[in-house]
């Protein structure tokens, strides 16, 4: 078939296909004019366990362990020994003794049980407050950040939230020396570049 047959059997069709091509071509020329978005991301858990906001956190938290350890320590060593008495006299005690030391037996266990539970909403108050506290110290370092560099957005490195990002825009360590310098030099937005 030649040109013109094509042509005559499709009239008309060449012209919006030029226009077609032509509005591709500016939309193109267009989104290429886009300025692109500036996109950072940040491990906010390693900047808490680097940071020493949040070193010190976790030093509050580990000392509060191990008191409370101890705490528990000195109920189990009560029980141990009330069993013990109980165990000792199986045979030799009156029944009346007997059940009253069960029933020491067995406050301790509640105490202990109480102990814990308390101790535990203790400990996660302690860390809620504290990651708060960070939070606060974070929030004009990132606007710092985000102001000097130009970034668009800055997203939590966690999985399901970011599924891949090149090394080039973390900005964990960033956020962790601005961070220090903040704590350190009074509350400011933190000192030094990228």
């Amino acid at each position: 078939m030649d040109d013109r047959r094509i042509r005559r059997m499709t009239p008309g069709i060449g012209r919006p296909l030029g226009w077609l091509a032509a509005a591709l071509l500016l939309a193109g020329a267009g989104y290429a004019q886009t300025p692109q978005i500036k996109i950072a991301v940040v491990d906010l858990e390693a900047v808490v366990a680097q940071s020493q906001s949040g070193k010190a956190l976790q030093e509050k938290l580990a000392a509060f362990q191990e008191s409370v350890r101890s705490e528990v320590e000195q109920i189990n060593e009560r029980a141990r020994d009330i069993r013990q008495r109980i165990a000792d006299g199986a045979n030799t005690l009156s029944e009346d003794k007997l059940n009253e030391l069960q029933k020491q037996y067995e406050d301790e266990q509640i105490k202990l049980r109480r102990l814990r539970d308390d101790k535990t909403r203790e400990a996660q108050k302690m860390q809620e407050e504290g990651l708060r506290e960070i939070e606060k110290q974070l929030a004009p370092v990132f606007k710092g950040i985000q102001e000097e560099l130009g970034y668009d957005l800055i997203i939590n490195n966690v999985p399901g939230v970011v599924v891949m990002a090149n090394e080039k825009v973390d900005i964990t360590k960033l956020v962790v020396e601005r961070l220090n310098a903040s704590v350190a030099g009074g509350g400011g937005e933190g000192a030094g570049g990228p």
